[in-house]
């Protein structure tokens, strides 16, 4: 059974809805919603064109720090077969732009393009890849207000690997990787309600610790606190004890896994997928939601436990 000091001092343990807009102002660092402990900060990506604890304001900034495909085929693999997506990049001021900075936040969006539709390879949308090198004891948060609609499939999550600053890469194995969410918005679903939360072992489990929870929130369609994740923004973070990760939803533990991480360090994904080339799959009526695909970001952070 999972101990009182293995969730209670990582994390809190009440559920504090959809959480105010940022409260972190230029000269307070920010801490981890309602964990307690010791942290230092490793990383404060706050996005905003013009917000006044904004630290990436427009496309220049987030391309020193974030790459727009996956690490994969030395940084240029734009899709993954699950998914109908296709990940692209253009200049900032393009209309065509799928990383949007507002006033106070970054936009992932997503569109149909002239020539595409609803298959695979038909839209194409937008997504991030940092830089940083991310290992146990961290602690990752993002803000965020999630796409809506049927086929979507927003995704928060780690990878193994890095990319180095002269261009060159670490060994990418796979698995592991740690899914800090996924929300299916399928089988007639249209709003992402059901919150999934992974870790992989593709069949060899005694690879990794032989997973198995300590505990879990989640119910057989994931983790439903009765609210739709595309109304207004929430926190969702993963604290990695090593070998022992617990995830967070507006400050609440709603699980925790024995899993083993045998690989380089990680990268944080955050990917906006549409469609899905799933088995059973029933997307019958999807369509082109427009703004409803918009994955927004009000901040993505790291900290390190002390």
């Amino acid at each position: 059974m999972i101990s009182r000091r293995d969730v209670l001092c990582v994390t809190g343990a009440s559920l504090i809805g959809a959480v105010a807009p940022s409260a972190a102002v230029a000269d307070v660092e920010p801490r981890p919603v309602a964990a307690e402990g010791s942290f230092r900060l490793v990383k404060n990506w706050t996005f905003g064109a013009q917000r006044k604890d904004s630290t990436i304001h427009n496309l220049k900034e987030l391309r020193a720090q974030f790459r727009f495909r996956y690490i994969y085929d030395q940084g240029r693999l734009d899709t993954l077969p699950t998914y109908w997506t296709v990940h692209r990049d253009y200049p900032e001021g393009d209309p065509r732009s799928l990383h949007v900075f507002s006033n106070d936040a970054l936009t992932l969006k997503a569109r149909v393009p002239p020539g595409g539709g609803m298959r695979r390879g038909g839209i194409e949308s937008g997504m991030l890849r940092a830089l940083l090198q991310v290992t146990p004891g961290m602690y990752v948060e993002m803000r965020a207000k999630l796409p809506r609609g049927l086929g979507v499939w927003p995704a928060f999550w780690l990878n193994p690997g890095v990319e180095y600053p002269d261009g060159h890469f670490s060994e990418l194995p796979w698995p592991p990787e740690i899914d800090i969410f996924e929300f299916f918005v399928w089988q007639g679903r249209d709003r992402p309600r059901y919150l999934e939360a992974h870790i992989q072992t593709n069949g060899h489990a005694e690879n990794y610790g032989n997973p198995h929870d300590l505990f879990s929130l989640l119910g057989p369609h994931g983790y439903d606190p009765g609210v739709d994740f595309s109304e207004d923004f929430h926190v969702f973070a993963l604290d990695w004890v090593e070998n022992k990760p617990i995830w967070v939803v507006d400050g609440r533990a709603i699980k925790q896994t024995v899993y083993e991480w045998h690989a380089p360090a990680a990268h944080v994904l955050v990917t906006n997928q549409i469609g899905m080339s799933l088995p059973n799959a029933n997307l019958t009526g999807m369509k082109d939601e427009g703004d409803g695909w918009d994955y927004t970001v009000d901040y993505l952070r790291v900290w390190q436990r002390s």
